[in-house]
This record gives C-alpha cells, structure tokens and sequence, in this order.
C-alpha cells in the first residue's frame, strides 16, 4: 500500500538493496547486441504512471552486467532504516537511505531514498536541496521529513506510513552526520 507516486497500480517497491544503491550514487551497465550503456541506477526503474507492465527499462535482449558504486565522497556517512513487521527476514513497511557529505555539520550534498513507500525507490530531491548548505540537526532533518513527504497521499489503512517514514528520515538523517 503505497503513499507516494500516483495511480494507477498500488504496489510499493520491495527491495532493501535498491535505495541504498541509488542513496551511494550507483549506476548500472546493460548489455545488448547492439553494445552497453551505463545509466544512473535511479532511471532503471519504470514507474506505473509510465508502464504499468514493466518495472524496468530493460529491452528485449538485454541484460544488466555490472552494478558500480562509486568511492564515498570525503566526508561522507550513510544509514540505511528499515520498519518491518517481524523481526524475520519480511518485506519493508517503510526503509529510508541516506548518505550525507557534510563539512563541520553543514551539508555539502545529501541523498534521502525512501522505499516501501512508492512503486520505485523514491528520492526525495526537493528534501536533499533543502538541506544542502545547512547543519544537520534535528530541526533540520524534521524539516527534510515534512518536505519528503509533501504530496503523500495514504490510503485509509496505511496512513500511519507517512509518520513513520517521516520519523526514519529523522533518525537516519541524525546517524549520517
């Protein structure tokens, strides 16, 4: 039951590794017949808006062949917060991924993405622009929560999501400094 992202589906993307991955900055090689293309990890994903049939961007023929990871920036510290129902290995209620280059507690970029919210790991551009050139503190991370989250829209049984991303953006927002 997803909160951000539109119609027409309602599923919410799965995966722990993926906004981690978009978080550090990864990109993705695909190879085809026709040769290979390295893309930012964040445009493979499709959202339903855009095809309701398809989760990526993959072709007929083609096939992912390398994930790169980019070295850290100096100053750099990332945090991944996971919400689940069980203490077993269970899909995310809401994770969030975040990866913050500061400089003397201020800011010099920051990547905050949210999964189990949206049909695609969902950045939180216009929260990451915000915080840029600010301390890292609590004000400042529940202002990048409210941000991340403007235009969620829950669904009845799933309103409680929208606190509780907001509440692991804090948290991990606090832990990347």
């Amino acid at each position: 039951m997803r909160f951000l992202g539109g119609g027409p589906s309602y599923i919410v993307h799965p995966s722990d590794l993926a906004p981690a991955l978009i978080a550090l900055g990864a990109r993705i090689k695909i190879t085809s017949p026709a040769g290979e293309k390295t893309i930012p990890l964040e445009k493979f994903f499709v959202p339903p808006q855009v095809d309701y049939r398809r989760k990526n961007i993959l072709q007929p023929g083609e096939i992912v062949t390398e994930i790169q990871i980019p070295h850290p920036k100096p100053g750099s510290k990332g945090f991944y917060h996971k919400a689940r129902e069980r203490q077993a290995w269970d899909h995310a209620i809401v994770s969030v991924s975040t990866v913050v280059q500061s400089k003397g507690g201020v800011c010099q970029e920051a990547h905050v993405v949210l999964g189990g919210a949206a049909p695609i790991p969902w950045r939180a551009a216009k929260a990451e622009d915000f915080l840029r050139g600010k301390k890292v503190d609590e004000g400042s991370a529940q202002k990048v929560a409210e941000i991340a989250l403007e235009g969620a829209r829950p669904m009845k049984d799933n309103v409680y999501k929208v606190g509780l991303a907001k509440s692991l953006i804090q948290r991990a927002l606090l832990a990347s400094v």
